[in-house]
């Protein structure tokens, strides 16, 4: 899969969200002791196909258009030397819309001292969210399908040398599922779709810190998934989310996929080996189960999104899968900030 650097997507835009040199800091950052303010300033580089992502209330695909809440785990040189671990709380972070800004709140400086300090962040910032000094576990609590889920490596700089950038690698898959049949005969046979769930993907999302002591750069370990319930697919499209899909569902009529209606989308743990199982429960025909096979290039990833289009025939249900943009422009591996 291309790895494609993005920058904190902001639907159509590249943003890079920089940190100034302590020698180029405004005044009002630089404290009376000598320590500079942790804050990355933005600036827009170039313009893209829309690219989305999902915060606490869904895709975002219009802009930035509202606060974006992130959150960090920090660790300094002591004064043996070294570091030993992360603070016992992590950092509020948000990249506000209006100045393009990310800052914490309350505001974090770099050490007076030059000493260095590390970080390391996640997405989302929401209640249930937990993160647990002593495991360095952040608990992303059970995945929904619309919220994305993204990590950062560990940073380290100071007060002379601003950490430059910052990568927020997506961690959940996503597939969006289209439903047609070839004639009004067969569409009569099944029904409207009342639901589609995906088997076992209603789980909970762990991912565990790197220790404070870790190289510069830095990644988290895979993530844990847990639990075994079954998800349901988000009720809208990808590419323009508050367009809510009613169900039940009248499947689309035709003799080629272009017939296909929207069924909705969901986001989560990616599966690199086995199928994974829709289950679709039809006002005539019933409750059925298909497997959507592992893609051949090694599995559903993280950052890549699949469409499904099934098709519904007197024979039984045909699925195809193929390769899509993350939503809506070059698929997105890297959000950097």
């Amino acid at each position: 899969m291309k790895r494609n650097k993005w920058i904190l997507t902001v639907n159509g835009a590249l943003l890079f969200l920089f940190a100034a040199c302590s020698a180029d800091a405004p005044v009002e950052m630089i404290q009376g002791d000598g320590r500079v303010e942790i804050r990355v300033n933005s600036s827009i580089l170039s313009s893209v196909e829309p690219a989305t992502k999902a915060v606490l209330d869904g895709m975002i695909n219009s802009g930035f258009g509202t606060d974006l809440d992130v959150a960090f785990a920090r660790a300094d040189v002591g004064d043996e030397g070294s570091y030993t671990t992360y603070q016992t709380t992590a950092l509020n972070g948000t990249a506000a819309t209006a100045s393009k800004t990310l800052s914490f709140s309350p505001a974090e400086y770099y050490l007076a001292n030059g000493s260095k300090t590390k970080l390391i962040g996640w997405y989302p910032r929401r209640s249930g969210v937990t993160f647990t000094q002593g495991t360095k576990v952040v608990d992303f609590g059970t995945i929904d399908g619309k919220t994305d889920i993204m990590a950062t490596p560990l940073k380290e700089g100071d007060k002379n040398t601003n950490i430059a950038s910052l990568a927020f690698s997506h961690l959940l898959t996503q597939i969006s599922v289209k439903v047609y049949a070839p004639d009004a005969a067969t569409q009569t046979l099944w029904g409207k779709v009342k639901s589609i769930k995906i088997t076992g993907k209603k789980q909970g999302c762990t991912i565990t810190l790197p220790e404070a002591t870790a190289a510069d750069g830095t990644t988290i370990t895979a993530p844990s998934f847990t639990g075994t319930d079954d998800l349901d697919l988000v009720s809208a499209d990808p590419v323009t989310p508050s367009t809510v899909i009613t169900y039940p569902l009248e499947m689309g009529v035709g003799a080629t996929v272009d017939a296909a209606v929207m069924a909705g989308y969901a986001m989560f743990a990616p599966q690199a080996d086995d199928a994974i199982e829709l289950q679709i429960d039809l006002a005539t025909g019933g409750l059925q189960k298909t497997k959507i096979n592992v893609p051949v290039d090694g599995g559903f990833k993280a950052g890549t999104s699949y469409a499904v289009t099934l098709k519904f025939t007197s024979a039984g249900i045909t699925p195809e899968v193929s390769v899509t943009d993350w939503v809506n422009g070059t698929p997105i591996k890297d959000i950097e900030i």
